[in-house]
């Protein structure tokens, strides 16, 4: 809330996805969840590098540091001295095109970076930043796959965001640009005569793009007009795959729930839950309404599936950035609860926060045995299972 504050005071609106006050439970329970944060917040301002980065690199020093701006209350000293090195270190990869990574051979991802790290400085609720956050929008605006790079709506990157600037684009880097693109879009530059905000006539034209790219990575026939649909399993239909490939390029189709399978256009794709809900909530963010078909479709392969156990379709890999995201599309979505395909109603938050504390280490820390996408780094598990908790906790997003 502080954040939404900060930015109210420098004369910013805010888009803000909210729910009611989250319900009382016992206070034990409530007070072990506070413990679990603590401990993890304390464990990681203890792994910051001298130079004020978590690992050397932007994008994790962001998702840790919006950890810690994230926290739901007052920083400690040692917080505090933590952040503003942080935000030092994120400043000193802002580049002259508006990108913000680092540019060398552990960080080549300039749209991943710069999205997470928007998102860093906005959560600052310093308006000192608000131009190098719109700098940064405007580079993932131009990132978009498009008319103005020589794209059609009849490619199937169309629409899309990946990791550079010119790099096939994926689900998960188009959730990343798009919620950053979601969060700081009240930070365009007023456009009025009185100075004050006035969206511009073509500024949800990116959204409409986006939800082109968004169906062509959906397991639904009668929305995605892509060859490797037609060959969807029932039990696929409504999630999400990795990426639609590229077919002008050979480049195929890909879903990380196909590992060792040959893949061409006879191959059936199969869904897997973190791209369904970074798909939910894209969806959303695109401005897709809740009844919309495709959004329908998700949503009840996600009732199909629902776990808190494993990422379906993938076991134990990505497991983190799994809940990270659960909690950030069931929180945009707006639901209390969550009814799965046998009719059984979850507490999803209760149940999401309490399978969290239950898989914290000793220490505070977090960590996937599966290394697959570096979970098996705690910084970036840690990070991502804090902003998890506090999300849950705070029943908004952002």
């Amino acid at each position: 809330m502080k954040i939404i504050i900060a930015l109210l005071a420098a004369g910013f609106a805010v888009t803000t996805f909210a729910g009611p006050a989250l319900p009382s439970r016992e206070i034990s329970f409530l007070n072990e969840v506070s413990t679990a944060q603590q401990r993890g917040l304390t464990w990681l301002v203890k792994q910051q590098e001298a130079d004020g980065s978590w690992r050397h690199h932007p994008a994790i020093t962001a998702l840790a540091v919006t950890a810690i701006y994230r926290s739901g209350r007052a920083l400690t000293v040692e917080e505090q001295t933590a952040a503003g090195k942080a935000v030092q270190f994120i400043l000193s990869n802002v580049r002259t095109n508006g990108s913000i990574f680092a540019g060398d051979d552990k960080d080549k991802y300039p749209n991943y970076s710069t999205a997470i790290c928007a998102m860093a400085l906005l959560a600052s609720g310093k308006s000192e930043y608000a131009d190098i956050i719109r700098n940064g929008r405007k580079f993932l605006l131009n990132s978009q796959f498009d008319e103005r790079t020589g794209f059609t709506t009849n490619d199937a990157s169309y629409g899309g965001i990946g990791y550079g600037k010119r790099e096939r684009p994926d689900m998960s880097n188009m959730q990343w640009s798009l919620e950053a693109l979601r969060l700081t879009e009240a930070l365009d530059k007023p456009t009025a005569e009185d100075g004050s905000f006035k969206p511009r006539p073509t500024s949800k034209l990116h959204w409409e793009k986006a939800a082109q790219f968004l169906q062509r990575c959906q397991n639904l026939p009668e929305k995605n007009d892509q060859a490797w649909v037609k060959v969807a399993l029932p039990e696929d239909r409504g999630g999400f795959i990795y990426m639609p490939g590229d077919p002008a390029k050979g480049l195929p189709a890909l879903s990380f729930a196909n590992d060792g399978q040959p893949v061409n256009e006879k191959t059936p794709l199969r869904s897997y839950a973190s791209m369904t809900y970074a798909g939910l909530k894209s969806y959303l963010y695109a401005e897709l309404q809740k009844d919309d078909p495709r959004v329908v479709a998700a949503l009840h392969w996600l009732q199909k599936n629902y776990s808190l156990e494993e990422n379906p379709g993938l076991g134990k890999q990505g497991l983190f950035y799994y809940y990270h995201t659960v909690a950030k599309a069931l929180t945009v979505f707006g639901n209390d609860t969550f009814t799965d395909a046998t009719g059984k109603v979850h507490d999803w938050r209760y149940e999401l926060m309490n399978k969290l504390v239950s898989l914290q280490k000793s220490d505070g820390f977090w960590i996937n045995d599966n290394n697959r996408w570096w979970e098996n780094d705690p910084v970036l598990v840690t990070s991502y299972s804090l902003l998890a908790l506090e999300i849950l906790q705070a029943r908004q997003y952002p």
